[in-house]
């Protein structure tokens, strides 16, 4: 998706009307401005008989210039990815837990047996986290932060 800026010449026009842009076309310029793509701008000036030409004759007339292209839209997990994910989070604290902190995390599992979502499971790591390293120590710690952010981060499901 490509965004727009406008120029020096752009910034004039709006500001003074020195260039003698037609008012429709001078429409379109006022709302371009770096951060919405054309794809999203073009719907709201069809009506005033405006499409991808302007654009262009805008650009060929030295009012705007291409901006950076927007990344594209995060993809969102879908339910059955989420449910995995949930599975895999769940099944590092069962394994984990227990062999890491012995009896001192009793409470953690009454968290874990509580929890109903991916949310309950994230909202645990950083106490897990706070309490491995005070136990186990740092290095212990930080190689199961690493194992469990690849879990919550989705890259575990990518690999699988």
């Amino acid at each position: 998706m490509t965004t727009y800026n406008k120029t020096d010449k752009g910034r004039e026009e709006i500001a003074a009307r020195t260039h003698g842009l037609p008012s429709r076309m001078r429409t379109l310029l006022v709302m371009i401005d770096g951060r919405h793509p054309m794809e999203q701008l073009l719907p709201k000036v069809t009506g005033l008989g405006l499409d991808a030409s302007a654009v262009a004759e805008l650009l060929a007339q030295g009012f705007i210039e291409e901006g950076e292209a927007l990344p594209p839209p995060p993809v969102l997990p879908t339910e059955q990815e989420l449910a995995a994910q949930y599975a895999q989070a769940r099944a590092f604290y069962e394994r984990t837990i227990e062999p890491t902190l012995g009896l001192r995390g009793q409470v953690l599992q009454a968290k874990l047996e509580a929890a109903a979502t991916l949310e309950d499971l994230k909202a645990m790591r950083i106490t897990f986290f706070e309490m491995v390293n005070r136990i186990r120590g740092r290095p212990v710690a930080l190689a199961l932060k690493k194992e469990l952010d690849a879990i919550l981060d989705g890259s575990a499901r990518q690999a699988a």
